[in-house]
């Protein structure tokens, strides 16, 4: 197989990988367009290197002999991402808010972690307000730098990033593990074959 088909075939794994599911990967990213755009990006291309390294590592392998080797890797980068999965939902949750109030369909958005003086002292005046209720207050999205600090929402947006790439890396190198060597039957080269 030639380069190039071989990186069209992983192309295509990894398109599968994102449209599986109902698009959950793609649907569970950080939200915000340009945060989910760019994650989603980078989380595939840095798929398609898992796979083509993966391919690459497991090319010409005797089945049987790395078998272990591979369940074994596999098993681990499944740890990561079972525990990494919860991380992730645990900080989305935490992270993110509803806009605007009061819609049962409203967009999520990254919130910071540090309140502004005097959104703190506007949460201790109003204690019954929601986030949503507040960023309201404040004028909406376009103006939550007045309710959280501009560098606490940038390291939230990173935390998320960091976190869905995680997470998304972790899954696909599991499944690659598993069908590129595990599963995949492999011709022999010469110098593996077993001797008469």
């Amino acid at each position: 197989m030639s380069a190039k088909d071989l990186l069209m075939k992983a192309i295509e794994i990894i398109t599968f990988l994102f449209a599986a599911f109902s698009g959950f990967l793609k649907r569970i990213a950080p939200p915000e367009e340009t945060e989910s755009s760019f994650t989603v990006g980078a989380s595939s291309m840095l798929a398609l290197a898992a796979l083509l390294f993966i391919s690459a590592a497991s090319k010409n392998r005797l089945r049987k002999k790395y078998k272990k080797v591979w369940l074994t890797i596999s098993f681990a980068f499944f740890i990561v991402a079972m525990v990494s999965t919860f991380i992730y939902k645990a900080n989305l949750d935490e992270l993110t808010f509803p806009f605007p109030p009061e819609d049962a369909n409203a967009e999520r958005f990254i919130r910071g972690t540090e309140l502004t003086p005097d959104a703190q002292s506007y949460i201790k005046e109003h204690p019954e307000k929601n986030t949503s209720d507040i960023v309201a207050d404040y004028g909406g999205i376009t103006q939550k730098e007045l309710v959280w600090t501009s560098d606490s929402i940038r390291q939230a947006k990173l935390k998320l990033t960091i976190n869905y790439v995680v997470l998304v890396l972790s899954l696909a190198s599991t499944i690659f593990c598993l069908t590129e060597g595990v599963l995949a039957e492999r011709k022999l080269d010469r110098k593996d074959q077993p001797d008469p």
